[in-house]
This record gives C-alpha cells, structure tokens and sequence, in this order.
C-alpha cells in the first residue's frame, strides 16, 4: 500500500486504567485483587477487525485493554523500565488501501483530461481572428445542431456530423456507417455527394462568416476517409474523392449516374460504361443496344439517320461524361472514348482527345 505521510501525536486516553498483562493492576504500593470478565471484546481499526495478542476485558463495568497489543496494532513501542511505560510511535505515516489510491489516481486523470480540453479550446479560440466569425464554442454547438436537423437523413441515408473550433476557423467531419446505409451511399453519384457537402459548408459559411471550413467524408464503421473538401473565406469550394477507386469501382458509379442515351430523338439503354487502360492512354467506351434485347425496338435506321443537331448533343454528352473521368483519372494525358452495340458487335462512334464526335453508319441487313 501507497503511505502518506502525516505526522500526528499519539493521545490514548483510558478513562479508567490500562492493564500491561494479567489481572492485576499495580501502584507504588498497594496491591489489588480484581475480578475481570472477558466477553470476546472485538476491536475495529481503520474498519477492519483486528486480533489482539491479549484479550480486552472489563472490571467493575471499565473495559480494559491491553496497551501492548494496541501499540502493535498501530505500529507504536510500548515498553515498561523503572517503573515507566514509554510509547513510541514508530510509523510517523498514515496509509491508503489500494482502492483508495486507485480513486484518487481516477480523479487526477479526469481533472488533467478536463484541463487539456480546456486549454484546447482556449488555444483555438485565440487564434479565431475577427469578431464576425462569430467562433465560439456555444454558436458552434449551435450551428451543429442545427446540420443534424436539416441534414439527417438526406438521400435517405443516416448521416453523422462533427463541427469543431480549428486554428483560424472549423473542422467539420461528415459521415456515414456502411453497416447500415452501404447501399443509400452507393445510390449517390459523386457529384450528388459534391453538391450535398457544399449545401453544408455554404450553411456553416452563413453563420461564421470570413472563416475557413475544412473536412472530410468518412465511413464511420471502419474509419475510411472518402473525401476531402474545402471552402475558403472567399467562398471557393474544393471537393476531392479521396478512396482510391478501381477502374470496377468507377465503372460503377458512372454506371449510376449515365443509364440511358436519350438526347438523339429517340431513347437506347448505356448496359454499362468500360474503362481500358493501355500505353499509358485510358479509353472509356459505352455499351448500347440499337436492338434492345427482350423487345422488337431496331434503331439502326434511326442512328443512321442522325442530324447535326443530334450529333452536337451527343457530342456534349459524351463530353460530360469524360469531364467525370478526368476529375477522376486526372494524371492520364490522353483520355478517349467510343459507343459500341453490343447486338451487333458495331462501334457506333469513337470521341477525339480533342473532344470531337465521329459516328460510323451500321448495317441494317
């Protein structure tokens, strides 16, 4: 056990006598015989009971208890010479039990636990700059709950929001368990997530005007970032997809959000989008049907028949959706494309990396 030590005085007033041993009590020169009763007198120390090395006991109604052993107990000399009893009290120190030490040690971490957070918030708030950021600690809280509210359940997934004081301005952490809502967060496209965390920051940027917002979106049940964004006091907007994808994964999400080719006059399914990596040049290609398999739709003498104007459309839609793969694969210097039949086997176009459109006729026999 831990001692602290705290010097006391050792003050052990009896009442009536104290007995060294045996029955008898002597002075300087009377001698008494006394009758003493011994009834299993227990004595408690610091809450625990302690056996004594010579019993209590009690004479004519006074309890007598045996100096000796009580000097044992708490750890005093008691010695007799010439007539004397000395007492020393050898252990100058009280002691803890470990269960007292253990919630003092308790204590003392909280109250240092307190004090970090405290002296965090004081050093974050010094740096906060002008009085228009409105950045203290409660309009924060305040602002928190009130993105919980509007943003809870967006895209019907179960969002959870964290908004703190940063040095000079604020953190926000935005997040979502995969446990619950993998399949609502996949639903969304990247630039549905894009827009989403920008319709946050432009409500946080409302309230603490002129302050830097930076963060992260997050999956809470294994701590994996998905992106990175910003939004500077000038109210410039950076979004960054920051999970590295696989051409599979992107595939996917381009599959979301591009599913039909719809702005020829007429209407052909996208079954999905591919990506093909080679020489250092990425193609992505689009896989139609002119003859959608399971009806008796042929759109080849459609497609033949294409206008200018339905060429430029189709143009500028095949633009956007490399625009997607370059904010992606930015690191490629050549990025083309081309539209494939899949019932004939026919490439429909190919796109340029210069951004033109050339489209191929198809046999109609």
């Amino acid at each position: 056990m831990k001692k602290t030590k705290v010097y006391k005085k050792l003050c052990l007033v009896l009442g009536l006598g104290i007995a060294l041993s045996g029955v008898f009590v002597q002075g300087a020169s009377i001698t008494k015989t006394l009758k003493a009763v011994y009834s299993n007198i227990a004595i408690s120390y610091n809450g625990q009971i302690k056996k004594l090395s010579a019993e209590p006991f009690t004479v004519k109604g006074t309890t007598y208890i045996p100096l000796r052993a009580i000097g044992e107990i708490i750890g005093a000399d008691v010695r007799w010479a010439n007539n004397t009893i000395y007492i020393d009290n050898q252990n100058t120190s009280s002691t803890y039990t470990n269960e007292q030490i253990s919630a003092i040690n308790y204590e003392n971490a909280l109250l240092k636990q307190q004090l970090e957070i405290a002296n965090k918030n004081l050093a974050a708030l010094a740096g906060t700059g002008t009085d228009g950021m409105n950045l203290t600690i409660d309009a924060v809280d305040n602002t928190l709950s009130k993105l919980k509210s509007t943003y809870k359940d967006k895209y019907d997934v179960d969002w959870e929001y964290d908004l703190e004081i940063a040095a000079g301005g604020l953190s926000l952490t935005v997040a979502y368990d995969s446990r619950y809502d993998e399949a609502d967060f996949d639903n969304m496209n990247g630039e549905q997530r894009k827009q989403f965390i920008k319709g946050i920051v432009a409500d946080i940027a409302a309230v603490h005007k002129e302050v830097e917002i930076k963060g992260i979106l997050k999956n809470s049940s294994n701590d994996v970032e998905r992106a990175a964004f910003r939004y500077t006091k000038s109210g410039s907007y950076e979004y960054n997809e920051t999970t590295s994808f696989s051409f599979g994964d992107f595939e996917k999400e381009l599959g979301k959000k591009y599913k039909v080719i719809n702005c020829i006059g007429f209407s052909i399914p996208i079954s999905y989008i591919e990506l093909e990596e080679r020489d250092g040049k990425l193609t992505f290609v689009l896989i139609t049907e002119l003859m959608p398999s399971g009806t008796t739709d042929d759109y080849r003498d459609s497609w033949n028949s294409l206008t200018g104007e339905n060429k430029k459309d189709l143009e500028d839609f095949i633009k956007e959706i490399k625009g997607d793969i370059v904010h992606q694969y930015s690191s490629y210097n050549e990025i083309v494309g081309a539209i494939r039949d899949d019932s004939t086997g026919n490439t429909l176009a190919t796109y340029s990396k210069s951004d033109k459109l050339y489209l191929n006729s198809v046999n109609t026999n």
